[in-house]
């Protein structure tokens, strides 16, 4: 019977890393992060990464393709876009089990750097600090997603850029929970950048982020969700870009669901296929 040494055991192990790989993703999670139910069709993925265990081995061993922009990258932006990637495609093989995403269908990145959803399917992806959420979805019940996630801002960091993330009717919204006032401008950050991601997809030409931060107000915030005001010229068609005249605009809101857990903030936007203003 053998019986290796110590350092046997230790030079054994070190010979099998480059099979084995190295361990950056954890705490995979394919539940949803929101208290409401969400609807049948969409799916969910979140973990948590350690991107200083990210190496050359990462995205062979996560079975996500390497993008050569990836290159010029950090050791953490890699880490970031693979977690990223790789709840995307778990979501998206949830959607249907029987048919899984293809290696040579994974997302690549597209000329504005948004990931290029396979045909048929919606998407949205997001990661913060060291943690990785996507949602997916059949197309033919969603025109958009949108999901965020934002570590909470202090006070004073939150004071720094609320002149940039806040829209004057902001001030009168109502808001039905305690929350500090760093936590808040995150909060209202992330619903925006969730509801941007979402709207994206279906305009030909997006404008800046701090444009449609122009344009889109908060009503209400409530236990499990933040209703957004965006505005619309009176012929339904969503110009979106700012600033708008009051005059000739009139607002159209989207309910928003959120949760706060830790110290982490996520958002997300659902737009259903039967939006008439989407069209």
């Amino acid at each position: 019977m053998l019986n290796p040494s110590v350092s046997q055991l230790s030079k054994l192990s070190k010979s099998f890393l480059p099979i084995l790989g190295t361990i950056l993703l954890g705490n995979i999670c394919c539940i949803t992060p929101f208290d409401s139910p969400p609807p049948s069709s969409l799916s969910f993925c979140r973990c948590a990464f350690d991107w200083q265990q990210s190496c050359s081995r990462s995205f062979h061993q996560y079975a996500v393709q390497w993008p050569t922009q990836a290159l010029n990258w950090s050791k953490r932006r890699q880490a970031e876009y693979l977690a990223g990637r790789y709840c995307a495609i778990k979501a998206l093989a949830a959607i249907n089990p029987h048919n899984p995403l293809r290696a040579t269908n994974q997302l690549p990145i597209r000329d504005d750097y948004s990931p290029q959803w396979p045909q048929g399917t919606v998407g949205s992806i997001s990661h913060s600090h060291n943690q990785a959420i996507a949602i997916a979805a059949p197309a033919t019940d969603f025109v958009g997603l949108g999901i965020d996630c934002e570590t909470a801002l202090s006070d004073s960091a939150g004071a720094e850029i609320a002149s940039w993330v806040l829209h004057p009717d902001d001030l009168n919204c109502k808001i039905d929970i305690a929350i500090g006032y760093g936590p808040l401008i995150t909060l209202l950050f992330s619903a925006k950048e969730s509801l941007f991601k979402a709207l994206a997809p279906g305009h030909k030409s997006t404008p800046a982020f701090g444009d449609f931060l122009a344009s889109v107000s908060v009503s209400r915030v409530t236990a499990k969700t933040v209703v957004l005001n965006i505005e619309v010229g009176l012929n339904g068609r969503r110009t979106l870009k700012s600033p708008f005249e009051p005059s000739c605009c009139e607002p159209s809101s989207f309910e928003l669901s959120y949760s706060i857990d830790q110290g982490l903030i996520m958002t997300m936007a659902l737009l259903r296929s039967h939006v008439p203003e989407l069209l």
